[in-house]
C-alpha cells in the first residue's frame, strides 16, 4: 500500500472508531478527514454513522438523567445481599 492510501485509507474497524470520536467532538481533523473519505465509498459504515447519529440525538433529546451513586449502591448491595442468601 502506498504512503498516501496508508494516509487517507482506513478499514471499516478504524472508521467506526473515528465516527464515534467524531460524535463527542474527540477525533481530530484527519480522523474526520478520513471518516469522509471511508464513507464516500462504504455503504455499511455509512448506514453505522447515520445510525450513531440518529441515537446520540434521540438521547439528547430524551433529556435521561443517570443514576445517582447513592442509588447504584442500593441495588449492588441489594444484589450481593440476594447472591449471598441464594448461595448459602
Amino acid at each position: 500500500m502506498s504512503k498516501m492510501n496508508k494516509l487517507f485509507f482506513v478499514d471499516c474497524s478504524k472508521a467506526a472508531e473515528c465516527c464515534n470520536k467524531a460524535q463527542y467532538k474527540e477525533a481530530n481533523p484527519l480522523e474526520k478527514f478520513k471518516l469522509k473519505f471511508h464513507l464516500l465509498f462504504c455503504s455499511t459504515c455509512r448506514k453505522l454513522a447515520s445510525t450513531n447519529t440518529r441515537l446520540t440525538e434521540t438521547l439528547k433529546k430524551s433529556k435521561i438523567e443517570p443514576c445517582p451513586e447513592a442509588q447504584k449502591k442500593k441495588w449492588k448491595d441489594s444484589i450481593k445481599k440476594e447472591y449471598a442468601e441464594d448461595n448459602a
